[in-house]
């Protein structure tokens, strides 16, 4: 709060006085023996100091961190705004990745063509199985579409072969399909040469086929030309890696009514590190949370939130926002998704070149006092929330197709908005309250009063009034500065109150309270010349509070007015040199 000096009281009195010492009636006929060096002036003078005008929003904006004040018209609210990446949680917990290594075995001891054979055609079928897919009944995997990615080949042999030995890899192409224009064959041919053979096989535009199995059949054909006859015990042991491929799109369906992920979550909780502390309190009626989730992954799904808990781990102290303790489809989100027929039909071209922005929803919802109990938040001073949510499928037809992308994501954007609308609380601790200090600038030199003086029993008052357009009242302490900022005159100290604004049942103020010198401040003698000559700058430590325990609602157009003069009612004694 800034106050402003018009001019110096003492000032403007000064060459009022001399002029009315000059202009008075004078007799000529006098006795310089006679003449007295004092005169003495009666007087009563009321000379304005400062004046401000206070409004709400100047209090607040010095308050702020890591939050934004926004005013829209007269109401403000606080905004605070965060972002969860919520993808990886759903998608993490579904089986949707080939995984593992496959090892089996070639040539080994009698199925040897012949011991003084050097080369022959090998073929054997086998079978390749993903222990960790589609083994839950209620989950079906249907199909993955890979991007560029590979699957390693490690291949052992314990003859020494020639040039033109290799082993082909043939999968069925209803099983899996591989991209023509690399494998038009539908074949991996890996050559062999050595006794130990790395490769990897490309994927791109591959496209498997589980239709809820987990286990692929595949053929190895291969030529072995060794440099010396077959040996008994001679082997080929051959190891597929899955571990290192990544689906570009996913088909499948996830069943219905299932948790699909359940956790908890605690994190920092700065929302009220400013307004819930020593010398402030927001006990917020309102809290509205938005939530928001971005969602382009195709699979319908809830998410459920359960409570919401505020932590003080300083003292101990937890509040809870809850919906009851149960779990229903209206303590929930639903997530808003994709359907199939944003990529049904679409050629596999299509699909690796998909623009995953043209399938984006929204799904929206408040959380706030009414649905779900949020005022509960700020009923301490937390540094920790902690919150438990699960995500679940939702009723669905088990032969709909659900998909994602591996670019696909779920975005969890939380908009907190926390309208300045408060209740009381008879805990004065927990009750609205906001502490501040200013200061108002009376001279900005001292007065140089000279030969001036005044009698003793001359009255000095300083006098504040106000007008007070805020929902609450105000208490506050009021000392004086001298001109290097050091607290002087404590015996003149004052506390004051400022009776608050009459409030409507909406909260909102409804005719501002208007008091002409509410807070007087007499000095004596001593204090009056201290005041006159040493203080620069009155001090004035206030404190807001909403001590009639109303619902009170702030706006921008809340104010509180102060004016301050002085009034001096004595005789002014001025001594000739």
């Amino acid at each position: 709060m800034k106050i402003t000096m018009k001019r110096s009281w003492w000032q403007l009195c000064l060459p009022l006085g001399l002029m009315c010492l000059l202009s008075a009636c004078v007799d000529r006929n006098y006795d310089i023996d006679d003449l007295d060096s004092t005169i003495k002036v009666d007087t009563e003078l009321v000379a304005p100091l400062a004046y401000s005008k206070l409004k709400i929003n100047d209090i607040l904006t010095d308050s702020l961190s890591g939050m934004q004040l926004v005013v829209e018209g007269e109401e403000m609210y606080l905004l605070y705004t965060d972002s969860q990446y919520m993808g990886n949680e759903l998608i993490d917990q579904l089986k949707v990745l080939p995984k593992g290594k496959s090892e089996f075995q070639l040539l080994a001891g009698e199925e040897l063509p012949g011991t003084l054979i050097t080369s022959g055609e090998i073929s054997q079928d086998y079978t390749i199985e993903f222990s960790d897919l589609n083994t839950n009944p209620n989950e079906r995997l249907d199909s993955i579409l890979f991007d560029d990615c590979l699957v390693d080949v490690a291949i052992d042999v314990t003859m020494p072969l020639a040039d033109d030995s290799y082993i082909d890899f043939i999968f069925p192409d209803e099983v899996l399909s591989l991209d023509k224009t690399r494998y038009p064959e539908n074949t991996m041919r890996v050559p062999i040469t050595q006794a130990h053979t790395e490769a990897s096989l490309s994927l791109y535009k591959a496209m498997l086929r589980l239709n809820g199995s987990n286990q692929v059949k595949i053929n190895v054909h291969g030529y072995i030309h060794a440099s010396e006859p077959f040996q008994s015990g001679d082997k080929i042991d051959v190891t597929i890696d899955f571990n290192h491929v990544m689906p570009h799109l996913t088909y499948m369906n996830i069943g219905t009514a299932r948790d699909i992920y359940e956790g908890e979550k605690i994190i920092d909780f700065n929302y009220t590190k400013d307004f819930q502390q020593e010398d402030s309190f927001f006990p917020f009626y309102d809290p509205q949370i938005q939530m928001s989730c971005i969602n382009n992954i195709g699979v319908p799904v809830r998410y459920y939130i359960d409570y919401v808990e505020a932590i003080d781990t300083r003292t101990g102290e937890t509040v809870r926002a809850d919906f009851g303790g149960e779990i229903t489809d209206t303590t929930s989100m639903v997530v808003n998704t994709p359907s199939y027929d944003a990529i049904e039909g679409l050629s596999l071209d299509e699909l690796m070149n998909f623009d995953l922005s043209s399938i984006v929803c929204q799904s929206d919802t408040v959380f706030d006092r009414e649905y779900g109990h949020t005022d509960r938040l700020f009923k301490i001073n937390p540094n920790k929330l902690k919150y438990h949510y699960r995500i679940r499928s939702i009723d669905d037809d088990p032969t709909h197709v659900h998909y994602f992308f591996q670019k696909s994501d779920m975005v969890l954007k939380e908009n907190t908005k926390l309208p300045l609308w408060f209740e009381g609380d008879p805990d004065p601790d927990k009750n609205f309250h906001i502490s501040r200090t200013d200061s108002v600038l009376l001279m900005e030199e001292p007065a140089d009063i000279g030969s001036l003086d005044f009698t003793p029993n001359t009255e000095v008052v300083l006098n504040l009034s106000y007008k007070n357009y805020l929902p609450v009242g105000v208490q506050g302490t009021i000392q004086y500065l001298d001109y290097n900022d050091h607290l002087i005159m404590p015996e003149a100290n004052q506390t004051f109150q400022i009776v608050a604004a009459e409030v409507g049942t909406d909260g909102y103020v409804k005719e501002s309270t208007d008091k002409e010198n509410a807070i007087q401040i007499a000095f004596d003698y001593n204090s009056a010349r201290a005041l006159l000559t040493q203080v620069r700058t009155l001090l004035i430590t206030y404190r807001l509070a909403n001590d009639e325990l109303k619902t009170i609602r702030l706006r921008t157009s809340d104010w509180l007015e102060l004016k301050a003069n002085i009034y001096f009612d004595g005789a002014i004694i001025y001594e000739f040199n």
